[in-house]
């Protein structure tokens, strides 16, 4: 007769403290694919309307929309979107490596090239900022509101 070794079983306990370990990591890919999937889902709405705006345009207008409005919280994209914004980097390796292949492109256009890059960076800066002032002028007005309605609510009481 030959034994046969049984194979080890978890204890839940064992489980539990694993998944509890690898959450963080599964929720940041649940969350990248969720941004991935509403990406996929804009470029069929997209080709199925002829639509030529781009898919992440469209994707970006409905996902803000959604935030506004309260229909997403932002908590259930923030592990995602951190670990997205913390590896841009790697979305900019394929950009130097077409300058790297174009070698005399950047020579004789390269400063004209350098002066559309810093224009628009500092543009995208300048609406950045100006975006985030006003949102942030508009939370504060809102708080404001909120409090005075509370102030008025309770006098009346």
């Amino acid at each position: 007769m030959s034994k046969i070794s049984a194979m080890p079983v978890l204890r839940p306990q064992v489980l539990q403290g694993l998944l509890h370990r690898c959450w963080p990591l599964l929720r940041g890919v649940l969350q990248v694919g969720l941004l991935s999937a509403l990406w996929v889902a804009m470029e069929a709405v997209r080709a199925h309307f002829g639509w030529g705006m781009p898919a992440g345009l469209i994707g970006f207008a409905l996902l803000t929309t959604g935030l506004f409005s309260g229909l997403v919280k932002a908590r259930w994209l923030q592990g995602g979107t951190n670990w997205l914004l913390a590896e841009m980097l790697l979305f900019f390796v394929p950009a130097m490596l077409v300058v790297t292949e174009y070698t005399e492109l950047i020579q004789h256009q390269g400063l004209r090239i350098l002066g559309v890059i810093v224009a628009s960076t500092a543009c995208v800066m300048a609406a950045t900022a100006l975006a985030v002032d006003r949102v942030y002028r508009l939370e504060l007005w809102l708080a404001r509101r909120r409090s005075t309605r509370a102030g008025l609510h309770r006098e009346q009481e």
